[in-house]
């Protein structure tokens, strides 16, 4: 048991320092790191939808998917966020009107290869690690916006989206082991307890909050924004326990040993990200 402890923290800081490493690197390398994960995180998804029979088009749903970061990095590069929302929507609209065409042929031919099912869950998978990991790449242009005479506070804008998912990770790990009790949802992940998810709200939230004061985001904003982020992120990991127990797997993958695969990595902040995202761009908490 404790060299098992002592793998998965070795795992995880080994983790944490590339992560880290990376986004102070920034620009191509960052979008590519973000492009590969993703991509790693879509091929798993389908490749467990296929234990329930489904057929996604893998390739079509991995390279669109792909294709939301790189044009969030292209427009960040080369024009503004309004450009980079308008391409989000650009290849949100090709894809689904590839699909639409696809079904068109499809009954042309009278071959039906790919079902309605099979086509909803590879635009569905797509957008939602893909589309929703893009704006990662959007944050990251946000920052160096905001503040481009200051490369470290520009990158821990980056940073907010994780300190609300794995800073909740680390509490709640530790809130449950120490006073947990209170069992949530024993169906679907047996040692998520209450006290564990308040210790996660009430970390990650400091994490949240104190890089906040550096990047000039009123208090107010703040205090309101880290505790939703944190439990849309405990959401986004319930949802995924929710969706392997459909399918009677364990982990979405084994490339990180005791901490599963990709996409057990990321499932909270792809709910994180987009909820930072948008109250930025809707709410724009900094002074004008």
């Amino acid at each position: 048991m404790k060299s098992s402890m002592a793998k998965k923290s070795i795992i995880g800081l080994l983790l944490s320092a590339f992560i880290l490493t990376v986004i102070i690197i920034g620009d191509w390398v960052f979008a590519a790191v973000i492009a590969g994960g993703a991509g790693m995180g879509m091929y798993e998804y389908f490749q467990l939808l296929r234990k329930k029979k489904g057929n996604p088009i893998s390739i079509l749903g991995i390279a669109v998917g792909v294709g939301f970061i790189v044009m969030a990095w292209y427009n960040t590069r080369h024009g503004n966020l309004l450009r980079a929302n308008a391409g989000f929507g650009a290849v949100i609209t090709f894809f689904v009107l590839l699909v639409l065409i696809i079904q068109f042929f499809q009954l042309l031919n009278r071959r039906e290869r790919y079902s309605i099912h099979d086509l909803s869950i590879t635009v569905f998978g797509a957008i939602y690690i893909g589309g929703f990991g893009s704006m990662l790449i959007l944050l990251m242009g946000i920052g160096e916006t905001l503040f481009d005479d200051n490369a470290a506070l520009a990158r821990l804008v980056i940073l907010l989206p994780m300190w609300a998912a794995w800073g909740s990770d680390v509490g709640a790990y530790f809130a449950g082991s120490f006073w947990g009790k209170t069992r949530l949802f024993p169906d679907i992940s047996p040692n998520k307890t209450l006290e564990g998810c308040g210790g996660g709200v009430v970390f990650s939230s400091m994490l949240f909050i104190t890089s906040a004061v550096f990047l000039k985001i009123p208090i107010g904003h703040a205090l309101l924004l880290a505790p939703v982020a944190s439990i849309c992120g405990q959401i986004g990991d319930f949802s995924e326990s929710a969706f392997k127990r459909e399918l009677g797997v364990k982990d979405s993958g084994t490339i990180f040993g005791p901490h599963g695969g990709f996409l057990d990595r990321i499932d909270s902040l792809l709910f994180t990200t987009p909820v930072v995202y948008f109250y930025f761009i809707w709410f724009y908490p900094w002074p004008s």
